[in-house]
């Protein structure tokens, strides 16, 4: 709140200030007036302020003259005073030169002031040099330092000024001093203070002095008068010489020359101007040296003696190479486009080695005139760039992006858009957010759709510090889409390489979701038969995936990446570098996708890299048939009947020859003979039938001494065979608790009917918990699992060939 209350009160107190200044002017009506920035005239009677005109916009700066300084002086000296204040304004707007004051609005006056409005101005030569007499706001004087080729070339342009006075409008100033030496905008220092000139054109009128013998508020000062004008009453173009020369040494020793007043002690200011005359001032060697002796012949007493203004303009002081350049730079818009490319080049050579104030207000100007030349501007837009390198955002958006926006649009010449993004760094650097989306960002849109292979490869370079500052709107339907066209439709090799780094480089300043869908979605479209393409794609997927933040999920790298990466590894052309760097990406993904499914599912998966040892091999392997353990599927245990159809005693079957060798089907099918019996045609077993045989025997009585024989029971699970000698019984379905019984002979094709339901199966007792059937112990031994510690096939009892069940079964 307070520092509200300030602003509140100093806002009140100029408004108030400037309502009593200005109270009943008619220029008030046709211009606002703001700040009071300085003071001009002899003695400083004219007060400066900024102002703006109403009715355009236009920026002017107003000098005002306070009557209320004349209170001090008779009802004569005061009209004589506001006399020769209005014959200066008046004569001032009737001048048009560069080196004079332009006026804006003529002078306007009421009871209490006479005002005039002008180009806009910073101050005046006195001011800047440290005299702020009549002025309120001392703060911006103060920051404004000149520099020493700023004084050089305003000394060299205020001698062009009084040359023109002379031989143009012949005139005398017959008053320059730092007071009458205004200071614009743009730098250029103007004449000013035309009260006293005195016309050299016929009917020549006798020339007064009488103002230096009678003080009075405005007359010029007798020290920066000439001695002919004090004393004899006469002038010439060498009393304004005179006047230059009192006015180079001040600006450079910052002191004035020690001379008496011409008006209390004329006797004593004849002395001691021709001691200066004689000695030169006391401080002369703080003037450059190849200006020291000119400022000499210029303070001579003898006006015959002084240099002509040609022969000033001529010093090699005057001749350096910027001095020469920013005068030339001035005239040279009318001139032909062969001689100002040339200029414009050289200048591009030594423009950074002017003052950044100079570049800024004074070349500058003279460059975006030619912006209405098209064939100009590759030369000029080196140079605004260049100056362009130097502003604060605050200037840049002052004085240059309202004279580039209107460039940027331009297609043609096409050296235009190449030079805007050569120097895009240096317009990132000094544009705000909203300048970047209003003017560069259509710059770019433009470059990607350019048809040349130079500017789109500098445009996709670029691009990724544009980013930062555009938002994700902006990036995802604006910046992606036109790159991702470009890349498709291109035929350049290098282009499409650098549309897919340009979107890789997106990676940290984009959002996720926009990385996987519009970008990591989009690489399997791009036609990648080039080894640098094919490289650049494997360098987007690596960023994407490595990126904080980012990642590709799994689903997308299965679906989607690793078909994708696949194919690429066997393409044409790859060095051993470029496909190792694929198949280490394709590794990478794959471990991904295993870590990440094998926890979903409940445990991590083992992982085996490339190029492991035999043991690591042999324990995948029996972590592989652990596994498979479990499902019973391993070769022993797994397969019940793999031991039935072989011997116990042959670990191998028999190699047979082509000719040998039946189909399976066939070599299982029982063929049938004419006795009745079935004939397996098996191959012989080193076991004879008679053993297996009295081995079966002892263990089906052991079998039945465990039986009991219930009058009804229900069978739970299918038996084998019966104890019978030649039958052999058969659950029958759907029988209920007494199954039938079927007999061998039916087997065979010609057995009797089906037995009684009289005959029952026997019930069993309860079997041991580890029996793989159930309830129900089977007749016929089976093979047990696989004794896994042991590494062999072992059975809790022995097995039989089919030769003993063929034997058993015909019996």
């Amino acid at each position: 709140m307070d520092a509200i209350n300030k602003f509140y009160t100093s806002v009140s107190q100029t408004v108030s200030t400037l309502s009593s200044v200005f109270l009943g002017n008619p220029l008030t009506k046709e211009y606002d007036i703001a700040e009071h920035i300085g003071s001009a005239g002899t003695e400083f009677i004219w007060k400066i302020y900024t102002g703006c005109k109403r009715s355009t916009k236009e920026p002017a700066a107003i000098f005002v003259f306070d009557k209320k300084q004349l209170e001090l002086f008779t009802k004569d000296e005061r009209e004589e005073i506001c006399e020769n204040v209005r014959r200066g304004v008046v004569q001032l707007t009737k001048i048009r030169h560069p080196q004079v004051l332009t006026v804006q609005h003529a002078m306007e006056e009421s009871r209490d002031t006479i005002a005039f409005a002008t180009e806009p101005v910073v101050a005046s030569l006195a001011n800047l040099l440290g005299s702020t007499t009549n002025v309120a706001n001392t703060g911006l004087l103060a920051e404004y330092k000149l520099s020493e080729f700023e004084t050089r070339f305003g000394v060299f342009e205020l001698l062009k000024g009084v040359r023109f006075l002379h031989d143009e409008a012949q005139l005398i100033h017959r008053n320059i001093c730092t007071e009458n030496i205004i200071v614009n905008r743009q730098g250029v220092w103007k004449l000013f203070g035309f009260g006293y000139c005195w016309s050299k054109r016929p009917p020549a009128v006798p020339v007064t002095n009488h103002h230096f013998k009678q003080r009075l508020l405005g007359n010029p000062a007798s020290r920066w008068t000439a001695p002919e004008l004090v004393l004899e009453n006469s002038c010439n173009e060498a009393t304004d010489i005179y006047s230059l020369g009192i006015l180079i040494y001040t600006i450079h020793s910052r002191e004035n020359i020690p001379t008496q007043d011409a008006s209390s002690d004329l006797y004593g200011y004849k002395q001691s101007v021709t001691k200066l005359s004689n000695q030169g001032p006391a401080r002369i060697t703080a003037v450059p040296e190849t200006l020291r002796g000119e400022v000499k012949k210029m303070l001579n007493v003898n006006p015959q003696t002084r240099p002509t203004i040609q022969s000033l303009l001529q010093i090699s002081y005057f001749c350096d190479t910027y001095v020469q350049c920013l005068d030339s730079l001035e005239t040279l818009f009318p001139k032909d486009n062969l001689e100002k490319s040339e200029f414009y080049k050289r200048l591009a050579q030594i423009i950074g080695d002017f003052p950044h104030r100079v570049r800024l207000y004074r070349i500058l100007p003279s460059l975006v005139k030619e912006f209405v030349n098209c064939s100009m501007i590759p030369f000029v837009l080196t140079n605004i760039l260049t100056i362009t390198g130097s502003c604060t955002r605050a200037e840049y958006m002052q004085n240059i992006s309202t004279h580039l926006r209107p460039v940027m649009l331009l297609d043609e010449p096409v050296q235009i858009m190449l030079i805007f993004f050569q120097n895009l760094d240096v317009l990132l650097k000094v544009c705000p957010p909203e300048e970047i989306r209003v003017s560069i960002l259509p710059l770019v849109y433009k470059a990607l759709e350019s048809k040349a292979q130079q500017i789109q490869e500098l445009c996709l370079s670029i691009i990724p510090s544009i980013i930062v500052h555009l938002d994700k709107t902006t990036i995802k339907g604006g910046l992606v889409p036109r790159i991702k066209t470009l890349c498709s439709s291109t035929n350049l090799v290098s282009v499409r390489v650098k549309c897919l780094l340009c979107l890789g480089q997106l990676a940290p300043k984009i959002e996720k979701w926009v990385m996987i869908d519009d970008i990591v979605s989009y690489l399997p479209s791009v036609n990648c038969r080039e080894p640098a393409v094919i490289m650049a794609i494997v360098g987007v997927y690596k960023v994407a995936f490595t990126t904080e933040g980012i990642g590709i999920p799994k689903d997308v790298l299965a679906c989607k990446v690793l078909p994708h990466l696949f194919p690429m590894t066997i393409v044409n052309g790859l060095t051993v570098q470029q496909f190792q760097a694929i198949i280490s990406l394709i590794k990478e993904f794959t471990r991904k996708i295993e870590d990440e499914q094998g926890e979903k599912l409940g445990g991590k998966l083992p992982t085996s890299a490339s190029g492991s040892s035999l043991g690591e091999k042999q324990n995948n392997g029996s972590d592989l048939q652990h596994s498979f353990g479990r499902l019973d599927l391993s070769t022993t245990a797994s397969d019940p009947y793999g031991d039935f159809m072989q011997s116990s005693s042959t670990s191998k079957p028999p190699i047979l020859s082509p000719t040998q060798q039946r189909p399976i089907n066939s070599a299982l099918q029982p063929t049938m003979q004419s006795s009745g019996t079935l004939n397996w045609n098996v191959p012989s077993v080193t076991t004879t039938a008679k053993e297996n045989s009295n081995r079966y025997n002892n263990m089906l009585t052991q079998q039945q001494s465990a039986l009991s024989m219930p009058s009804s029971g229900k069978v739970d699970r299918p038996t084998a065979f019966s104890a019978q000698a030649n039958t052999a019984t058969f659950p029958m379905a759907g029988t209920g608790m007494g199954s039938a019984m079927v007999p061998h002979n039916w087997m065979a094709g010609n057995g009797p009917t089906l037995m009684s339901s009289g005959v029952t199966s026997p019930v069993l007792k309860a079997p041991d918990a580890s029996s793989q059937y159930g309830q129900l112990q089977p007749l016929i031994p089976l093979p047990t699992k696989t004794n896994q510690n042991s590494g062999k096939s072992s059975v809790t009892s022995p097995m039989l060939s089919k030769e003993d069940i063929m034997e058993f079964l015909q019996k």
